[in-house]
């Protein structure tokens, strides 16, 4: 008899442990982050106010094709935050972004993500690494990525530059991350700017 009331009670803390682990308890609500650049300031040019742009789809390299945060503590490690998320995937936000700010810039007839007719020129990005890296008590945000303006009657390249930078964060926090991403990609985008000059 004694066993048996031992065995019940065993059996009863074992299913209260499991529902304290299967969400009896808190847990941590998913936060999402986008990129948003800052007014860019736009050279003075009429070089292409009468023609239309087209930002194309961004590429991504496969390791970074989802909404995870990529962290890295050394060139060997690859690992992702589970709760902290892009709010949608960088190669989507990185050229909305981009075609937002071109056309606030009035520097083209129009700048359109999906084309109504046949484009003057194209913006093309092929994102290499968006990631945090941890080097010791050091965090820093990393944006690798290349751009290329081309014509389309011709495809002739105008200008293609390949970035691949890190700046200092002061902090390990997903929020700061992609503010740091941000300020790199206004860094990145108003140099194309200047080059249409």
């Amino acid at each position: 008899m004694i066993h048996k009331i031992t065995l019940i009670l065993f059996t009863l803390a074992l299913a209260f442990s499991l529902t304290a682990c299967l969400g009896g308890g808190s847990s941590e609500p998913t936060k999402y982050y986008t990129i948003a650049v800052e007014k860019i300031s736009a050279p003075a040019t009429d070089s292409y106010k009468d023609k239309r742009l087209q930002v194309r789809k961004f590429t991504i390299e496969p390791a970074y094709q989802r909404a995870n945060i990529v962290y890295r503590e050394s060139a060997y490690d690859f690992m992702f935050y589970d709760l902290d998320l892009w709010a949608s995937r960088p190669e989507h936000m990185m050229a909305q972004v981009a075609s937002e700010y071109l056309n606030q810039s009035g520097l083209f007839k129009s700048v359109e993500t999906k084309a109504s007719g046949k484009p003057d020129y194209e913006l093309l990005g092929n994102i290499v690494a968006i990631e945090e890296v941890d080097e010791g008590s050091s965090q820093y945000a990393r944006l690798a990525i290349q751009l290329t303006f081309k014509k389309t009657d011709s495809d002739e390249v105008v200008w293609e530059q390949t970035f691949d930078e890190k700046s200092s964060m002061g902090d390990r926090e997903p929020r700061t991350t992609a503010e740091t991403i941000s300020k790199l990609y206004g860094q990145y985008i108003e140099q194309f700017l200047k080059s249409l000059q």
